[in-house]
C-alpha cells in the first residue's frame, strides 16, 4: 500500500481476465501455445487497464534466466570500452537480451569482486575483458553460465574467444616503418605485464625491430606534463627517425596532439602510430598511418558467441575468433 494506491499483480490481471495465474504466467514468459488468441488478447488488456508491471524477480525463479548479460570491461575512461559495449547491446538486445556494463578500472582485485557479483547475481553470462587467470576466473565463477573472452586472447582458455591479431598488426605496421627508413621505436603503453594483448603488440613490434624503447603509462595517475617531457627527451635523444606507437587509442589521443603542434611529429623526422578504435585518432594528423581495429565488432561478435551459447544445447567450445585490425 502506497499513497492509498494497490499495486496491481498477477492475480488482480487473472481475475479480469477471468483466466488463471498460471495463464498470465504463461503469456508473461511468452507461451501463447497453450492460450487461444483470445485468451492472450484478455489477459493483454487486463495488463494494460491495471498497468500491471510483472516482478521480475519472481519470473526468474520460474524461468531460471533473467535475460541479463555482464560485461566486464578493463576501463571506462577508453573509447574502446564504450564501443565494445555497443556492440554487444546491438546483438543482445536483438535476441532479448540486454547487457550491463561493469569497470574493472584496470584494477585485478575489483575485477575479482565484479566476477563474484556475477556470479552471486541472476545474469545469464559474462563476457569479460580480463586481467585474471583462467583459474582465478574459474574459482570465482562456479555456477553454469556461460563466459566469452573479448580482446584479450587467453591461452588455453575453455571458453570462446573474439580477439584481435595484435602481434601480425603490430609486426606489419612496423615492418612498413622500417621500409620507410625510420630506425627508433618509443612504445608508449599502459602496464605491459597487466594485458596479454599489450605484450602481443610488443612482441610484434620487437619482431620487426630492436632499437625500441619503452614508455609506461599508469592508467589509474600520471603526470602529463611529465610523460610529454619524456617523449621530447626520447625524440630529440638522437637523429634517428623515430616512431611514437601507442599500444593504445587513449595514449594517442592524450599525448600526440601537442607533440604535432609543438612540431616533434612532422612525418618527416618523426611520426606516430598506434592501435586506433575511433575516428577521432585519425583527425589528429591526417598523414598518420594507424592501425584501425573495430571494437564494436568485437562485441558484436562476441554477443552472438554468448547469445549462440545460451540458445544451443551443445557445450560451449573452445574457438578463438580473430577480428583482424587493419594497418593504413
Amino acid at each position: 500500500m502506497q499513497n492509498g494506491k494497490h499495486s496491481a499483480n498477477i492475480k488482480d490481471v487473472a481475475a479480469l481476465a477471468h483466466v488463471s495465474t498460471a495463464t498470465v504466467s504463461r503469456f508473461l514468459n511468452g507461451n501463447f501455445n497453450r492460450m487461444s488468441e483470445a485468451t492472450a488478447d484478455r489477459v493483454r488488456v487486463a495488463i494494460d487497464k491495471l498497468k500491471y508491471v510483472p516482478n521480475s524477480a519472481a519470473r526468474q525463479m520460474t524461468t531460471k534466466s533473467s535475460n541479463l548479460i555482464a560485461l566486464i570491461v578493463a576501463n571506462t575512461d577508453d573509447y574502446f570500452s564504450t564501443e565494445l559495449f555497443k556492440g554487444v547491446s546491438s546483438i543482445l538486445e536483438s535476441n532479448g537480451y540486454i547487457g550491463t556494463m561493469l569497470d574493472s578500472d584496470s584494477d585485478f582485485q575489483r575485477e575479482k569482486k565484479l566476477i563474484g557479483a556475477v556470479n552471486s547475481h541472476t545474469f545469464d553470462g559474462l563476457i569479460i575483458q580480463p586481467f585474471s587467470s583462467i583459474a582465478t576466473i574459474s574459482n570465482i565463477m562456479r555456477r553454469e553460465a556461460p563466459i566469452v573472452i573479448v580482446d584479450r586472447e587467453t591461452p588455453q582458455a575453455p571458453w570462446p574467444q573474439v580477439v584481435t591479431n595484435n602481434f601480425d598488426a603490430a609486426r606489419e605496421a612496423t615492418a612498413y616503418f622500417v621500409e620507410h627508413k625510420f630506425t627508433h621505436f618509443i612504445v608508449l603503453t599502459s602496464d605491459l605485464s597487466a594485458a596479454i594483448n599489450r605484450r602481443e603488440r610488443y612482441r610484434g613490434i620487437l619482431a620487426a625491430s630492436s632499437n625500441v624503447d619503452v614508455l609506461e603509462v599508469s592508467e589509474s595517475s600520471y603526470n602529463h606534463k611529465d610523460i610529454h617531457e619524456q617523449l621530447i627527451k626520447l625524440l630529440t635523444k638522437s637523429t634517428e627517425r623515430t616512431v611514437i606507437f601507442a599500444l593504445k587509442e587513449r595514449w594517442l589521443l592524450e599525448f600526440i596532439p601537442n607533440l604535432v603542434l609543438q612540431g616533434y611529429i612532422d612525418n618527416v623526422k618523426a611520426t606516430a602510430t598506434g592501435f586506433a578504435d575511433t575516428a577521432m585518432s585519425r583527425r589528429l594528423e591526417p598523414k598518420l598511418k594507424l592501425i584501425s581495429q573495430s571494437p564494436f565488432l568485437l562485441g558484436a561478435s562476441a554477443a552472438e558467441v554468448m547469445v549462440k551459447s545460451l540458445t544451443d544445447d551443445t557445450n560451449q567450445t573452445d574457438d578463438v575468433i580473430v577480428v583482424p585490425a587493419k594497418f593504413g
